[in-house]
């Protein structure tokens, strides 16, 4: 009787188990359909507070390899920094005008002071993308979200005092 039982239940599980395993997942990048696959890309992509994070520590390394003298550092963290302002333009549509206007009133004349290795034009710039930054999370109800320059480079693991150039 018990072994009957036994057979039973495992039977029961074993059809249980294939059910489960016959049944199509949810989300997956490799099965169902390409609008089905795409829309599971679309799902998964960071939100902007994900990619603004990226885009803070970046800013950050930005300042202090300038300070520091590292030319082609900084100019590489801000060129890093751009590639990530593009993916929140791409993930987050209706954020890329300001993020696009952004980039060229105050951002590319950032760029042009770390070409030039103008320290004195490269803060003044550095402060005007920073109080950009500050005007547009409070335009957007994100006022709380404040950036400022850390004591400390942020990570201690780059030389942000090698003496470079910037590469162009």
């Amino acid at each position: 009787m018990l072994s009957r039982l036994l057979v039973l239940i495992c039977l029961g599980c074993s059809a249980w188990a294939g059910a489960q395993t016959a049944a199509p997942t949810e989300k997956s990048l490799e099965q169902g359909s390409l609008e089905d696959r795409v829309k599971t890309l679309a799902s998964i992509q960071p939100g902007l507070g994900v990619v603004m994070h990226e885009i803070g520590w970046r800013f950050a390394n930005t300042y202090w390899a300038a300070n520091g003298g590292n030319w082609g550092l900084a100019q590489y963290q801000l060129k890093e920094l751009l590639e990530a302002q593009e993916v929140a333009e791409i993930t987050r549509p209706q954020r890329a005008p300001m993020l696009k206007a952004n980039e060229q009133t105050f951002l590319a004349p950032l760029a042009q002071a770390i070409e030039n290795k103008d320290i004195k034009l490269f803060n003044r710039r550095f402060k005007e993308a920073s109080n950009a930054c500050m005007g547009c999370h409070t335009a957007l109800g994100y006022g709380y979200i404040r950036f400022k320059v850390p004591r400390q480079p942020p990570q201690q693991f780059l030389d942000f005092s090698l003496k470079t150039d910037p590469a162009h």
